[in-house]
């Protein structure tokens, strides 16, 4: 028998505390809440449901709720068997009571052998494997190629320069667009695209474990920033849905995503799979030619909860082999336009033949850890900026002035 449940709020949590009796696993997913993701999720929990002969309880939360919803049943001691975890909020879950070391679970020398190199290290916080990496990719740039081509764009920009002539001409040519959907509204959105801008402009948001978001080049990235809003190529209260639904209706040209944004691009458009080809992934414009396109490390990985699942032998632990393995992995991580985390899941005939995969790898040469997200206060630091960042965008502050309080009030959170 199958056991799914949906809980979108906070509120609902206490409702749902009471676990299922029957259910062998309880599994936790934000990807069961997204149109086209839950239909992914119920077929590979039916699968594993016919094999095994167990049943799995799906307990979904938006995206924005995970976190949230995992602290609350940590102090409820309602934590689910499985959870799918953002890769860059796992050092905020890793000392969470209950949470299983994974090297008690399955054999070391086995997990290095089954996973892509570097993939591996996407559920590690503090050398303990707290994660095993499900999907991963990056958060890099995508362009529409049927709006660039409908305001007069020639080819794919390459400089911050090309990229601000570019946006101009889709502000002009495309009527109530906003060229580039870049995220103003939700601090954990926020935090990427700065993040890639300050890199762009030669700085970072810390340097040797200190804040230094008033550097001259941190400065410089958020005067850019502010310039696009002042001059209509960006827009105030856009969060990443937003930026998916004006790409894939042609009202924007670009915005930074994972490799799943060719999904809900898809949809978005009401055309599918048939409009991967006007999605083009793209390496962020650089300040000169030569420079190295910035990018960050993205995935989403699996992690175990309670004691009792602190061993190799539990109906858990061989569900998370079902979800790892290459009958499932592969079709997930293919209609999420991600890239599977296992060796044999890369080197499959699905995903080594797809272009757009090829393409995005090859716009992220080099991609960087999200250094916010690693702190044990990561989500406090990410609202800090989120929120002078804001203040500046909306003419509340000059970028000056945003980028003096953030250091200021990162120097009291960072330590």
């Amino acid at each position: 028998m199958k056991h799914f449940k949906l809980a979108g709020a906070a509120l609902l949590a206490l409702a749902i505390a009471t676990p299922a009796l029957s259910a062998d696993v309880e599994f936790m997913s934000w990807t069961y809440t997204e149109d086209g993701g839950k239909e992914q999720i119920e077929k590979m929990v039916s699968d594993y449901e016919a094999d095994s002969g167990k049943d799995v309880e799906i307990i979904g939360y938006a995206w924005k709720d995970m976190n949230k919803n995992t602290f609350l049943r940590a102090r409820t001691n309602t934590l689910p068997d499985v959870s799918q975890v953002q890769a860059r909020f796992l050092p905020t879950l890793a000392n969470i009571k209950g949470i299983v070391d994974l090297d008690t679970v399955f054999d070391r020398a086995e997990l290095e052998k089954m996973f892509a190199p570097g993939f591996l290290a996407f559920g590690e916080v503090d050398g303990k494997q707290v994660a095993l990496p499900w999907i991963g990719g990056t958060i890099g740039m995508v362009a529409n190629r049927k709006v660039l081509e409908a305001a007069g764009v020639d080819g794919i920009p390459g400089t911050v320069e090309e990229f601000h002539a570019a946006l101009e001409k889709i502000r002009d040519a495309v009527p109530n667009s906003v060229p580039y959907a870049m995220a103003t509204k939700n601090p954990d959105s926020i935090v990427l695209d700065y993040l890639i801008w300050v890199w762009t402009h030669g700085g970072d948001v810390v340097v040797d474990g200190k804040p230094a978001v008033n550097s001259p080049e941190a400065v410089a990235a958020l005067e850019f920033m502010v310039g696009l809003m002042k001059d209509r190529l960006a827009a105030p209260e856009i969060d990443r849905p937003d930026a998916r639904r004006l790409f894939g209706q042609e009202a924007s040209g670009f915005y930074f995503d994972a490799p799943s944004a060719k999904g809900f691009i898809g949809q978005f458009s009401g055309q599918g799979e048939a409009y991967a080809p006007n999605i083009a992934p793209m390496a962020t414009p650089v300040l000169a030619e030569g420079d190295t396109p910035q990018s960050i490390q993205w995935g989403h990985v699996l992690v175990l909860y309670g004691d009792d699942n602190a061993k190799p032998d539990t109906a858990a632990a061989d569900f998370v082999r079902h979800l790892l393995s290459d009958k499932e992995l592969v079709e997930y991580a293919y209609a999420k336009g991600a890239l599977p985390s296992t060796v044999s899941g890369q080197a499959a005939e699905t995903i080594a033949s797809d272009t757009y995969l090829s393409e995005w790898a090859a716009g992220a040469p080099a991609p960087k850890r999200n250094i916010i997200a690693s702190l044990s206060n990561g989500s406090e630091v990410s609202g800090i900026i989120g929120e002078e960042v804001q203040a500046a965008l909306l003419g509340q502050k000059s970028a000056q002035e945003a980028a003096d309080a953030m250091q200021s009030r990162l120097e009291q959170a960072i330590d």
